[in-house]
């Protein structure tokens, strides 16, 4: 899409909120576009892609399936990786590629840390197409009938691993890296990024998403269908690791800038000091610390804390002998060996639901999170406990975890078995099973 003189002649206007109105306005208009114009092309070459795997099907050869990641953290096809490693009409395998979002260092060392992660899991099964030495870029075109991808932000990649450059080539199937859904930036903007309008086949988590989603952009009728999360399928297969001492998660999101026209979670810096307080509070009780992983490198700039006190933070919160410092990576075995969750992300909101225990959500009080739930939302954080200041995360751990007393118990149950783990833990097999149905 050709943005840059809407940029360009956005950025003569000096009054920076009206700017940016009529900048999003006028990108808007540009995407909605192209997307008219560009999607029945797309949708045409589909047609003859989907023929032309058929042919493959019918002559006994095996489809190609590129699993294509940026973060091991956000592989949430991996179910639907394992089940295609034991099927014989395909022949899978992982395409590590960069995320360019962050800068060099960052794209350097989440490209090592995912190539280290998933070759441990899966060996030559996993092949890395950036060099971030020589910045060369390998193309999948030629190597992949079908492909299935997370990254749904062009900006966060390479534009040759993008839905929209991969569709001229595969069937590009799109797997939310998040449970999706959730907050109203979605339902304005993430219903219409042309990575998820241009997939072949875009898989959302609930009855109650594909609804709204599809009303507020018809676009998405064709493509759009549910089969669950099949992210979390892995958790039922995790064998918890438990003592005789309670285990809570703490996660901080990283979005601690406050803008009322993007998403805001974070409560971090209201409750930073406290963090570093509470496992002393509580010496019987075992702390998982996990900020999200662009909490601390948003921290570190300075605009924030700087890279001298992210340190300092860092070092002492690992200095507790109750607490484990976890830097992104797989949380499955966490989730399962835990006993509750203090936090304020978006995707574990729904993601805790399935191990069953108690979450204590983290809201500033102001009402800006709750003025950001879509309905099912809204039903999701009707089953957690809140808290707004230290005490109330004091009392939690007190009364609910320690003591026991989980009011919610049965009700989170039965909200979740109906509304929230549609097909778990196969959401994994309904993925699989649509797409060789599709063709």
């Amino acid at each position: 899409m050709k943005t840059f003189f809407a940029r360009f002649l956005c950025s003569l206007i000096p009054a920076k909120k009206l700017r940016k109105r009529i900048r999003r306005r006028l990108l808007d208009a540009a995407r909605s576009k192209w997307l008219e114009k560009e999607i029945p092309l797309i949708r045409g070459n589909y047609g003859r892609l989907a023929d032309a795997c058929r042919d493959r099907l019918r002559r006994g050869e095996k489809l190609r399936a590129a699993f294509v990641v940026c973060d091991a953290s956000m592989f949430s096809g991996e179910s639907v990786f394992s089940l295609m490693l034991d099927d014989p009409r395909f022949d899978p395998f992982v395409a590590v590629v960069p995320r360019v979002s962050r800068g060099k260092e960052f794209l350097r060392s989440s490209l090592a840390k995912t190539m280290s992660v998933l070759s441990g899991r899966y060996g030559g099964r996993v092949r890395r197409l950036y060099d971030p030495e020589t910045g060369r870029a390998e193309t999948l075109e030629g190597r992949a009938d079908i492909v299935f991808t997370s990254i749904v932000y062009q900006d966060q990649t390479l534009g040759e691993f993008t839905t929209v450059s991969m569709s001229k080539y595969a069937l590009t199937v799109c797997l939310y890296y998040g449970y999706g859904g959730l907050f109203r930036s979605n339902e304005k903007k993430t219903v219409f990024l042309p990575d998820i309008v241009a997939a072949w086949r875009y898989f959302v988590s609930n009855e109650a998403t594909r609804k709204l989603w599809i009303e507020r952009n018809p676009m998405l009728s064709w493509n759009t269908a549910v089969a669950g999360y099949c992210k979390m399928d892995r958790l039922a297969a995790v064998k918890p690791v438990r003592g005789g001492r309670r285990k809570i998660v703490i996660a901080p999101h990283h979005t601690i800038d406050k803008c009322e026209d993007a998403l805001s979670l974070s409560t971090f810096p209201a409750h930073a000091d406290f963090f570093l307080r509470l496992p002393a509070m509580f010496p019987e009780v075992d702390f998982v610390f996990r900020p999200h992983p662009l909490l601390f490198v948003r921290l570190a700039t300075p605009k924030w804390w700087g890279e001298a006190k992210t340190r300092e933070y860092v070092e002492r919160m690992k200095a507790h002998s109750n607490v484990e410092f976890q830097q992104g990576g797989d949380y499955f075995e966490t989730f399962a060996s835990s006993d509750a969750l203090v936090h304020d992300c978006g995707s574990f909101l729904a993601e805790y639901f399935y191990t069953g225990r108690p979450q204590c959500y983290l809201s500033d009080g102001s009402g800006r999170l709750e003025r950001q739930l879509l309905p099912f939302s809204e039903k999701l954080y009707s089953n957690t406990y809140h808290a707004v200041s230290d005490d109330d995360i004091v009392r939690f751990i007190r009364e609910v975890v320690i003591e026991g007393r989980d009011a919610m118990s049965g009700a989170r149950a039965s909200f979740a078995a109906k509304e929230v783990c549609v097909n778990h833990p196969h959401a994994s097999r309904a993925v699989l099973d649509a797409v060789v149905s599709s063709l």
